[in-house]
C-alpha cells in the first residue's frame, strides 16, 4: 500500500525521482535522504502541491497522508464491490474494519454514492432477491428482520419485505415444498413439521395451507 513517513524537521523536497516499477508514480525524495518519504500518482503532485524545493513541513505530511489515504480507501472499497453488493452502512463498517479513519471512510462513501457506486436502494432490492430465491415464503416479518440482519435500513428493509410477502411464485414454491415435506413425513408429524417451518420464518397462510392439502388443521 502506498505511505507516507513523517518528518520531524521541515526539510525540503530534494527529488522527485520517476518510480522504476510504474512511470505514472513518482517518489519523493527529502534533502539528506535516499529514501523516499511518500510515492504518488504523477497526476496528483500539482494538486497537492509538490515540487522540488518545497519545504516538508507538517501540513505538507498532512495533505499528502490524507490524499493517500483516501485513495487507498477508495481502492479497497470499489476491490469489495467487485466482489459483492454493498451499501453505505456496510461499505463503511469493511473499511473501518480494514483500519481506515473514520473521516476517510465517510468522505469515500459519500464519493462513491455521488459516483453511484453504492446505491442504497439497489443493494436492498439485490439482496432482498437473493434471499428470497434462498428462502422462499417467508413471512413478511422474517423476511425484515433478516434484511436487517444483513444490514439493510429498517425502512427498506420493510419496504422490500412486503415485496417478499407478496411474490406469489415464491409462496406457491414454499407452498409445495410444504406439502411435499408433511406428505413424505406423515401427517402424524404435520404439527411437528408446521412448528419447524414457522420457526424459519414460513408465512403461516403458507403453513396452514400445506396442512389443510395433507387433510390437518389447526384451531386458531
Amino acid at each position: 500500500m502506498t505511505s507516507t513517513k513523517p518528518s520531524s524537521a521541515a526539510r525540503r523536497i530534494a527529488r522527485l525521482v520517476t518510480d522504476e516499477r510504474d512511470p505514472r508514480w513518482v517518489k519523493v525524495i527529502l534533502e539528506g535522504s535516499k529514501r523516499a518519504v511518500a510515492r504518488l500518482p504523477r497526476e496528483s503532485l500539482t494538486e497537492l502541491r509538490i515540487d522540488e524545493g518545497r519545504a516538508w513541513t507538517a501540513a505538507v505530511q498532512k495533505r499528502v497522508g490524507g490524499f493517500v489515504a483516501h485513495r487507498q480507501a477508495r481502492e479497497a472499497a470499489l476491490g469489495l464491490l467487485a466482489k459483492s453488493s454493498h451499501n453505505t452502512a456496510t461499505m463503511v463498517r469493511k473499511l473501518e474494519t480494514l483500519g481506515f479513519e473514520r473521516s476517510v471512510v465517510e468522505r469515500t462513501a459519500a464519493e462513491l454514492s455521488l459516483d453511484g457506486w453504492l446505491d442504497d436502494d439497489t443493494h436492498a432490492e439485490t439482496r432482498a432477491r437473493s434471499l428470497n430465491r434462498r428462502r422462499p415464503g417467508l413471512s413478511e416479518e422474517a423476511a425484515a428482520g433478516l434484511l436487517e440482519a444483513d444490514g439493510i435500513d429498517a425502512r427498506r428493509a420493510s419496504r422490500e419485505a412486503r415485496r417478499i410477502a407478496n411474490d406469489t411464485v415464491s409462496r406457491r414454491s414454499a407452498l409445495e415444498m410444504a406439502k411435499r415435506t408433511i406428505l413424505r413425513r406423515g401427517t402424524r408429524s404435520a404439527l411437528s413439521i408446521a412448528g419447524s417451518l414457522a420457526r424459519r420464518g414460513i408465512d403461516q397462510e403458507i403453513i396452514r395451507d400445506a396442512l389443510a392439502a395433507n387433510g390437518v388443521t389447526i384451531d386458531e
